[in-house]
């Protein structure tokens, strides 16, 4: 029902402003620690994973958490990339004006570029850009269930995978690709990819919460931050690579055609390259949110609960 609900919003959002050139019960009133805990910073609402999972609703406004678990077809996925390319093109128009990034790889008294007032105060523009990465997520989620995933469990997966592929110790400080360390790693472009047997990401501490979106949020945050990362994630920056991700899921079903069922179509091995081409996103979108001062889980909440009073 959230996408159902705003898509077409979207669409018009995109057309008419570009220029011509399974882990944890959903929050309930008995579950306190899901709704408020605390973070570094300040007092903020922990969401859980499942509860944005089963809550959110599928283009028929049946929540997932009620769909039977059958084949979905080829043409319906495709479908739903398409729509995530149209949330992402909207995010980018509003990427567009907003204040540009600057690495602060010399100098880091340098203030962070996310912490510009258009980031840490108020705003309309602001407000609207939060609603679309929580719109972006939830569609994400939409996504997962449609190919038989669990968007957090892919998340954690990829989270591991990357950890091998990034060692602290030979990446810090490098912005190099994965393959500046296969002689080290033995991870290269077509030997250890495949996260079909990989354990999820254990987290190291209470505020790395692996079953809510703010502890994977710091999950993820810590990741840079370990490999001196942070000084190049800058908001805008973050959102081309998060678009490049986007293009990487779509690369995947760009020659299925519309015929047949996911389970007859793609092997164990493809579903695996699905899931991680998600999770890419996802993470993506996660830092994002970080950088730019948004509580992704609370504003994926808000359109749930808008959408319900409707």
């Amino acid at each position: 029902r959230i996408i159902s609900c705003t898509i077409t919003t979207t669409l018009l959002l995109l057309t008419s402003t570009m220029p011509s050139t399974a882990f944890t019960q959903p929050i309930t009133s008995a579950s306190p620690k899901s709704i408020l805990t605390i973070n570094s910073a300040a007092m903020i609402g922990r969401v859980d994973f499942a509860y944005l999972r089963d809550n959110c609703a599928t283009t028929n406004d049946t929540k997932i958490s009620e769909v039977e678990p059958n084949n979905n077809s080829i043409a319906t996925i495709r479908d739903l990339i398409f729509e995530l390319g149209a949330i992402t093109g909207m995010i980018c128009t509003t990427f567009m004006s907003v204040p540009h990034d600057f690495n602060r790889t010399d100098d880091e008294s340098r203030p962070s570029p996310n912490d510009d007032p258009f980031w840490t105060e108020p705003s309309p523009q602001k407000e609207e850009l939060s609603r679309q990465l929580g719109e972006l997520f939830l569609h994400l989620f939409r996504i997962s269930a449609s190919c038989h995933l669990d968007l957090c469990t892919c998340v954690l997966k990829k989270i591991e995978l990357n950890g091998q592929k990034y060692p602290v110790e030979l990446c810090k400080g490098k912005a190099g690709k994965y393959t500046d360390y296969s002689e080290h790693t033995g991870i290269t472009t077509t030997e250890g990819q495949c996260t079909i047997n990989t354990p999820t990401k254990a987290s190291s501490n209470d505020m790395e919460d692996t079953t809510t979106v703010e502890g994977i949020t710091i999950l993820i945050r810590n990741f840079a931050d370990e490999r001196l990362w942070h000084r190049h994630h800058c908001p805008r920056n973050i959102a081309l690579a998060m678009m490049g991700e986007v293009g990487e899921l779509a690369e995947i079903f760009q020659w299925k055609k519309d015929e047949g069922e996911l389970d007859m179509k793609m092997t164990e091995k493809e579903l695996d390259k699905v899931g991680q081409e998600v999770a890419d996103v996802t993470i993506y979108l996660l830092r994002l949110a970080d950088v730019c001062h948004v509580q992704l889980g609370d504003e994926a909440r808000k359109l749930i609960e808008a959408c319900e009073e409707d």
